[in-house]
This record gives structure tokens, sequence and C-alpha cells, in this order.
């Protein structure tokens, strides 16, 4: 029988992702019954594309630290004999922004990416699919909302993509391939203080 005193495999799992880096750890299900540990990691405003050589550099360096986080809680749950499938910020697994509102780690902010209250917009996800016995994130009673009064992404928007409110993909596009990220550099969430700098930086 578990001592009542030792923490829970998921708390122990949270413990160790933001021991080890991740910023934000929050659990959902996936057609609500496959449980899903999902991660939040900073993205960082010192990845510049006019510097291509310095920006694959700088996120190969994240994308490896992140890599170690998902090592370390797979080990964990290999130990305790369950199953483990990481996909990272990188994966073709498609869109990350659901599973990272369901799991409470923000909110559909008005530039399209997930805004958390104290890092915006700045954030990678990942996830760990896994047959854990995983409660979902109680986020009820958080206060999620972020920028319904805000519109600085509107206005950082060098290609004009958000006009009248709604978002114009082939605009922003154009921009997007060259580096642009101001939508995602001027959102702060409700701390502009907030730091993302990364913990091995």
């Amino acid at each position: 029988m578990q001592d009542q005193a030792e923490p829970t495999l998921q708390a122990y799992l949270t413990h160790t992702a933001l021991k080890h880096g991740a910023l934000l750890a929050g659990y959902t299900k996936v057609r609500k019954t496959l449980p899903v540990m999902v991660l939040a990691f900073p993205f960082s405003n010192s990845w510049v594309l006019n510097h291509p050589f310095y920006i694959t550099r700088r996120f190969g360096e994240a994308l490896y630290h992140e890599h170690k986080v998902h090592e370390k809680l797979a080990q964990i749950l290999r130990e305790e004999g369950l199953d483990c499938k990481i996909k990272s910020s990188l994966s073709v697994f498609g869109d990350f922004r659901p599973l990272a509102v369901a799991a409470g780690l923000g909110q559909w902010g008005k530039n399209g990416l997930v805004v958390n209250k104290t890092y915006g917009s700045k954030l990678l996800f990942s996830a760990l699919f896994t047959h854990a016995p995983f409660e979902a994130t109680d986020h009820s009673g958080q206060e999620l909302s972020t920028c319904n009064n805000c519109d600085r992404c509107y206005r950082a928007c060098p290609g004009n993509a958000f006009e009248n409110g709604v978002f114009r993909p082939r605009r922003c596009f154009p921009k997007s391939i060259r580096g642009c990220s101001e939508c995602v550099q001027v959102c702060s969430g409700h701390t502009p203080e907030a730091s993302t700098t990364p913990l091995w930086l």
C-alpha cells in the first residue's frame, strides 16, 4: 500500500518536469480516455532568423534539453511498468494548442496562439501520451482570461494580418516564414515582466 505521505505519480512527474526545465505542466485526455501530460517550454526571444546558424544552434539546444526532460519522465513511467509515447514540440503529431488549452496551460488568444496569463504566447508545447492513471487538470476555478481588452498583437503585426479583428493567414505567412514573431513577442499575458528564460541558459 502506498504511503499517503508520498507524492502521487502525477505530482512527482510534474515536480520532475518543472525542476528540469519545463515552465508548465498540465494533464488532459484524448477522446476522454487516453491520458496526456502536456508540457510548456520557453520560446526564446533570442531566436532570430536573420542569423540562421545562430537560431539553429540555440533552437537545437532548447530541443536537446526538452528531450532530456522527456527522457526523465519516460524513465519514471517505464519503471512503473507504464507505456509512454513522446511527441516533441517539433513533432508531426499535429496541433498541440487544443491539448494545451484543455490541460489548463492557457486559453486561445486573439493571435491564434495559446496565451498564458504569466508567459503570454512565448511557449512551445510537447506531450507524453500514456496509460498512466492521470486525472485531468482541474482548471475550472482558474482565471484564464488574458487578452480580452488587449490588442497589442493586432497593432504589432507588420503584415496587418488582423484586419477588423479577423485573422488573415495569407498576410501572416509571408512574414512568418522570414522569422516574424511580433505577435508573440508583444504578448505577455497578465505579467509584463514575466521571464521565459530557460533554466539552462
